[in-house]
């Protein structure tokens, strides 16, 4: 008869005087040992989980509630799309410059939660709050394909050992809470969240290609991925052909024939082309040409070939001829009107796309190596953020001689290229830590895979390994949450709100025109207010206004008049003479000056 295999330990029996008088062997069948050993895995694996996502909701919620009247110019934007996605229907998201995925979930959330305008920007972070723990979820089924990619790649080599999985499971979490918490912050209202949720998901299922366990639903999944991430940002529509291609790459690593790994990638290309195309054709036909979003040739022109920044381009630097920019209808200083016929409270910023229509973004040589000095500062500055990944550095560096690359690596650098790629396709033109933060946790994380540890390693050095992969993050994400608790504690006058209040008593009621003297970029005000600008004269300007005779402030006064503006609003002190007829806005930083009416 074959004997079940045990396990067996060994109990030493002392005598109540604590002298050794013997040893018990005890033994237990290995099933029953690798069932107990694979339910502490199991249980240690839920703490973790539980830790992970306690610490998402404290990363979201706590910021959103601290700065929940906050707002950013890119939010109203998206705001107001979403509000006449409501009242006019989906075409209304056909945008040039922002992508439409963001702004629809929006027009969903506010369809069946009607928030007031008093409430509008609470309710916008709290709904930012959900795509976090969307995001959260992409990032534990990325970390957790990286885990199985790494022990299936064979475990300990000679005289190294793999960072456990547990220490790598408890590293990536925080790494990614922390990041969202310091990288693309949790308060600024954007599509980023998203993009990171599509980049987390598709990295996970090409390492679960790459491993060999994908069907061709999965690549149907991968393309569908892809064309909501390019729906919820621009850039993700040259990244999706780089995931296709490293999909293919990790079949044929894995063993599949080329025509079936043809097959696979063709499904999710043409998955991705159904989602993308229509949206395509709808921005083509809008433009007249074919285009699938003008965010980035925009950007480059500014940011790479000198063109005016976020408004009132006029072709300088030789960046082509507008079509139709902001009307320049007072010089010394310069007044813009631009009244029509763009909607939203700030028109320049609600659809920058027709103002920068005619732009030219040509490659100089000179100007790319001063765009990627620049880019190579701004990655400097997002690692230096904090100070943690550097207080980690330093830490492996006294371990660095206990510490080994190992050989995981070498099966998953396709995986890792869609991230490479968006690193290096940002440093062409502008790096913003909300743009490149996902893909930074995605090699981060890869990195620490990577890690091996001697088995010479003395306790020092690894005290200091888990000290740089646990502790540091751990921290540095703590201060970060005990201030985002203190300014929730503090409650802060929403000066937005009141001056919005005010100007409604003052009869700026809804679609009432105004002008503002200053870059109506931040005045929020309008938006709550169900006010337009309609003519500004720009930050740059300002100055000119402060030193103008009394005789041509009138002018500017009247140039705002023409153009529909029944008052002027600012918030530069110095610009805001008592004497000409300025009143402060009690509670807030601005003041306004009522105009007459323009006579015929």
């Amino acid at each position: 008869m074959r004997r079940s295999r045990a396990a067996c330990s060994v109990a030493h029996l002392r005598r109540a005087d604590g002298v050794q008088a013997g040893a018990l062997v005890i033994c237990a069948p290995r099933d029953e040992v690798r069932a107990e050993s694979a339910a502490a895995v199991r249980d240690l694996r839920a703490s973790y989980r539980a830790v992970f996502w306690i610490l998402v909701a404290c990363a979201g919620l706590l910021p959103g509630w601290a700065y929940r009247h906050a707002m950013n110019p890119d939010g109203i934007s998206y705001i107001e799309l979403a509000w006449a996605s409501v009242h006019q229907g989906v075409h209304a998201l056909v945008n040039g410059y922002w992508s439409p995925l963001y702004p629809f979930l929006l027009s969903v959330f506010f369809r069946i939660f009607h928030p007031v305008p008093r409430a509008e920007f609470t309710a916008v972070h709290f709904f930012n709050v959900a795509l976090l723990f969307l995001s959260a979820a992409g990032f534990e089924s990325f970390l957790g394909e990286l885990i199985r990619a790494r022990r299936a790649s064979g475990g300990n080599h000679t005289g190294n050992a793999a960072i456990s999985a547990g220490t790598m499971r408890l590293a990536g979490c925080l790494l990614f809470v922390w990041a969202a918490r310091f990288w693309p912050g949790t308060t600024t209202v954007s599509p980023d969240v998203l993009v990171a949720a599509a980049v987390f998901f598709a990295t996970g299922l090409l390492l679960r290609i790459r491993a060999g366990r994908a069907h061709s639903w999965h690549m149907a999944l991968l393309g569908g991925i892809l064309g909501l991430g390019y729906l919820a940002k621009t850039a993700m529509f040259p990244l999706a052909f780089v995931f296709l291609l490293a999909a293919f790459a990790e079949m044929k690593s894995a063993g599949l024939r080329v025509k079936v790994a043809l097959a696979r990638t063709a499904l999710a290309g043409v998955v991705f082309a159904g989602i993308a195309v229509p949206y395509v054709a709808a921005l083509s036909a809008q433009k007249g040409r074919v285009t699938f979003g003008d965010a980035g040739r925009i950007a480059y022109a500014e940011y790479v070939d000198g063109a005016t920044k976020l408004v009132h381009w006029h072709g300088e630097a030789g960046t082509g001829t507008p079509a139709h920019p902001t009307r320049q209808i007072s010089s010394d200083p310069a007044v813009y009107e631009f009244a029509a016929p763009i909607g939203g409270s700030y028109p320049p910023w609600y659809d920058p796309s027709y103002w920068y229509e005619g732009v030219r973004a040509p490659f100089l040589p000179s100007r790319q190596g001063r765009a990627l000095l620049r880019s190579a500062g701004q990655y400097f500055k997002l690692f230096s953020r904090t100070g943690a990944l550097w207080v980690a550095l330093a830490l492996l560096a006294v371990a660095r001689r206990s510490l080994r690359w190992g050989g995981f690596a070498a099966g998953t650098w396709w995986g890792m290229a869609p991230a490479i790629a968006a690193l290096a396709m940002y440093a062409l033109v502008l790096v913003e830590t909300r743009y490149v933060a996902p893909f930074c946790v995605v090699l981060l994380v890869w990195l620490i895979a990577k890690l091996r540890i001697s088995d010479r390693a003395t306790r020092l050095d690894a005290l200091c390994i888990r000290l740089a992969l646990v502790v540091t993050p751990a921290l540095a994400l703590a201060f970060g949450l005990e201030r985002d608790a203190s300014a929730a504690l503090h409650e802060r006058p929403d000066a937005e709100w009141i001056a919005a209040q005010e100007l409604n008593r003052a009869g700026l009621v809804n679609g009432a025109r105004v002008g503002y003297i200053g870059t109506g970029l931040d005045a929020y005000w309008a938006h709550l207010a169900g006010a337009r600008i309609v003519a500004e004269i720009p930050e740059a300007e300002v100055a000119r206004y402060i030193a103008a005779a009394e005789a041509k402030k009138r002018e500017v006064w009247q140039c705002f008049a023409s153009s529909g503006a029944q008052a002027v609003v600012t918030r530069n002190t110095a610009a805001a003479n008592a004497a000409d007829g300025w009143q402060p806005i009690a509670g807030t930083p601005y003041f306004v000056l009522k105009l007459p009416a323009e006579r015929p």
